[in-house]
């Protein structure tokens, strides 16, 4: 129901275009087994924050890890530029990014096209 509204409302807050909405279950995306800890606290985390930003009448904004920590963004930080995952970065056998060190690697590897 909540991504239906989402979907319905977007066009009024995108400059009239409406945004594709995808519902996935959580235990969809972990595929792996059950979920740990981190798995439960981070959508609700950014459920709470979501709802924080509709509750102060606030539009325009997406939840976000920023360096670490639970922030919020301008969504046109997500919509204006085309994001790209660099498959030379990624074992596409095993499905993870190559790394000898998770040291100072951003949170998910991608890059811009531009």
């Amino acid at each position: 129901m909540v991504s239906a509204k989402l979907k319905e409302l977007s066009a009024k807050h995108n400059h009239g275009k409406t945004i594709n909405v995808i519902y996935q279950k959580l235990g969809y995306m972990v595929r792996g087994g059950d979920p740990d800890a981190l798995d439960s606290i981070v959508p609700m985390a950014y459920g709470n924050l979501a709802l924080d930003l509709v509750l102060k009448g606030v539009h325009g904004r997406i939840v976000v890890l920023k360096n670490g920590r639970y922030d919020n963004l301008p969504i046109d930080v997500v919509t204006s530029s085309k994001k790209i995952v660099r498959l030379a970065d990624y074992n596409t056998d095993r499905l993870r990014p190559y790394y000898h060190s998770f040291e100072m690697k951003p949170f998910l590897l991608m890059a811009s096209d531009n």
